[in-house]
C-alpha cells in the first residue's frame, strides 16, 4: 500500500454474534466471504519478490533501485485479505501490514494500513474517511486523499496491474485532486516459493517496535488450542462448551500483533482476526477486530469504543457497546500467561453496574510439530 517518502477483541465477537441476534444460526447458513474478496484473494495470494524502481527526485536525481518482499494471504475464514510487505530503503526499512475486506451493506472494498513510519502505527482515520478501493477482476486500485499540515490536499493512487499467477506490476502516483499525477515508483513482482518477511528489526536502521508491543508479543506469540466454557444467561442463554484454535503472530517488523481465531461454539462457527498495536501519539495500546459477523467484516467501533492495557502479566480489554437500548460494558482479561498456558475470561454488564462472567477460555500452546500440522483456517 501507500507511503514510501479488542475486545479478544475475540470473545466480544462471540458476544456480538450470539447476543446480537445470530443465536442458533446453523453452520450451513453462516456468512461466507463475498465473491469480491474471494476473487481478489485468489489473484494476489502468494509470496512475491519485489524489484522497486523509484523515479528521480530532488534527493535522488538519478532515481533509486531497491528490493523487497510482499506476501498476500487470506485471514481466518477468508473474510479479510492481508498484505505484508518489507521494502529496503536508503533511510531505513519500511514494514507494512495492510488488511482488506468487503462491506456487504455498501457493496465496496475497504482497507487499513499499518506501518513503522506512522507514529500511530495503524491509520484508522484514513481507513474510515480517506480511502476508496476498486477491484474489477483485473486491476486493484487504491485512491487516498491526503491533507498536509498546512491544509493542502493531494491524491495518492496505487495500482496492481498485469496480474498473472507468477507476476504483477505495482505503481504509485500522486498529484493534486482532479489534476495530473506524477509517478513515484514502479514495482515488478515475481512469485517465489518462499520469501519470509522478518518480524524482527535485524535489517532495520529505524526505531523498533515499542517495548510494550515486544513484551506482549513475547507473551502470546504462538499456536494455541482453546476450550470454551459459556456461562448460562450470558453470551449463551443455556451455556455450553466449545473448542477452537488461536494463532498469535506479529506482522512485518513486529509493529502489529495479530490474533487469528477459529471458534466452534454450540450453535456457531466463528472466524476472527484482531489487531493490536502501539500508538506513540497517545502512548497507549490500541486494537481493532474483524470477524464473520455483520456486513462490514472489520468494525471500526471496536477501535473507537475500546481500551487496552498490558501490565507485563495480564492483557485487559474494556469495551462499550449498545444492547437492547442499554449501554453495556465488556471486560476481558488474559491472565496466568505462561510459556504453555493462559486463561481468558469475559464479563459483561450495564455500564457502571456489576459485571457477570460470560465465558472462560483455556489456552494450551501447541508444540512446533503439532502447530505445523494445524493452521487456523
Amino acid at each position: 500500500m501507500k507511503n514510501i517518502s479488542s475486545k479478544s477483541l475475540a470473545v466480544l465477537t462471540v458476544c456480538a454474534m450470539l447476543v446480537g441476534g445470530a443465536i442458533a444460526q446453523s453452520l450451513t447458513s453462516a456468512p461466507q466471504p463475498s465473491p469480491e474478496i474471494r476473487s481478489l484473494t485468489k489473484a494476489l495470494t502468494g509470496e512475491w519478490s519485489l524489484n522497486v524502481k523509484f523515479e528521480p527526485n530532488a534527493s535522488a536525481p538519478n532515481g533509486l533501485a531497491n528490493t523487497g518482499e510482499e506476501t498476500w494471504r487470506p485471514g481466518p475464514g477468508g473474510f479479510t485479505l492481508l498484505e505484508e510487505e518489507h521494502l529496503r530503503m536508503p533511510e531505513g526499512d519500511l514494514f507494512l501490514l495492510g488488511v482488506l475486506w468487503w462491506n456487504t451493506a455498501t457493496k465496496s472494498l475497504h482497507g487499513m494500513e499499518c506501518q513503522n513510519l506512522l507514529p500511530y502505527t495503524c491509520d484508522v482515520k484514513g481507513a474510515q474517511n480517506d480511502i476508496t478501493m476498486n477491484w474489477d477482476g483485473k486491476e486493484f486500485v487504491i485512491d487516498e486523499m491526503e491533507t498536509s499540515k498546512s491544509g493542502k490536499k493531494s491524491v495518492w493512487r496505487e495500482v496492481w496491474s498485469d496480474i498473472t499467477p507468477n507476476s504483477f506490476t505495482q505503481t504509485g502516483e500522486y498529484g493534486d485532486p482532479g489534476g495530473p499525477r506524477k509517478r513515484l515508483f514502479t514495482i515488478h513482482a515475481t512469485k517465489v516459493a518462499s520469501s519470509p518477511i522478518k518480524d524482527d528489526q535485524s535489517h532495520s536502521s529505524g526505531a523498533g517496535p515499542a517495548p510494550e508491543m515486544q513484551s506482549l508479543a513475547n507473551a502470546l506469540k504462538g499456536n494455541w488450542s482453546t476450550t470454551y466454557d459459556f456461562a448460562p444467561g450470558g453470551i449463551s442463554p443455556t451455556g455450553g462448551s466449545g473448542t477452537g484454535e488461536e494463532d498469535w503472530r506479529t506482522g512485518p517488523g513486529g509493529y502489529v500483533l495479530m490474533e487469528m481465531e477459529h471458534v466452534r461454539a454450540p450453535s456457531e462457527e466463528m472466524f476472527l482476526i484482531a489487531f493490536h498495536w502501539w500508538d506513540k501519539t497517545t502512548n497507549s495500546l490500541r486494537g481493532m477486530l474483524c470477524n464473520n459477523s455483520g456486513p462490514a467484516a472489520c468494525d471500526f467501533d471496536t477501535y473507537s469504543n475500546s481500551s487496552l492495557d498490558w501490565d507485563g502479566k495480564q492483557l485487559t480489554i474494556n469495551m462499550a457497546f449498545p444492547q437492547n437500548g442499554k449501554k453495556m460494558t465488556w471486560h476481558e482479561v488474559w491472565s496466568g500467561i505462561s510459556a504453555t498456558t493462559f486463561t481468558q475470561t469475559g464479563e459483561m454488564g450495564e455500564l457502571g453496574g456489576a459485571l457477570k462472567r460470560a465465558i472462560t477460555i483455556q489456552g494450551t500452546k501447541l508444540a512446533p510439530e503439532a502447530a505445523s500440522k494445524r493452521k487456523v483456517p
